[in-house]
């Protein structure tokens, strides 16, 4: 994993103190999604710019992404994901799916 890519998001993580539980967990999930992005970029043996080409976005737009500088659109990720052969969905919480097999239970 680049030094910068870590360092950036190890910061993000560091100023979660103040923020609600709520907040912390949206910020989890993306730092998440990002990683994969990143590892996915780099399983392919792929540059940013290259990334950038497949996405119709710009090399600074991937740069944001995977530094944290800004907190992409979700358009961004989408852009970024099927750039790199990927789905983005979603799946319950351990909350979630705990809670759905109580009642079921």
């Amino acid at each position: 994993m680049d030094n910068e890519f870590k360092n950036s998001w190890s910061d993000l993580k560091s100023k979660l103190d103040y923020k609600s539980d709520y907040e912390k967990k949206v910020i989890s999930e993306m730092a998440r999604m990002v990683n994969s992005l990143v590892r996915r970029r780099k399983a392919l043996g792929l540059t940013q710019r290259e990334v950038a080409e497949r996405a119709g976005i710009t090399q600074a737009q991937v740069a944001r992404l995977e530094t944290s500088t800004s907190v992409p659109s979700l358009e961004t990720v989408m852009k970024v994901a099927v750039a790199l052969d990927l789905s983005i969905g979603f799946k319950e919480s351990e909350e979630e799916q705990s809670a759905t097999r109580m009642v079921h239970a």
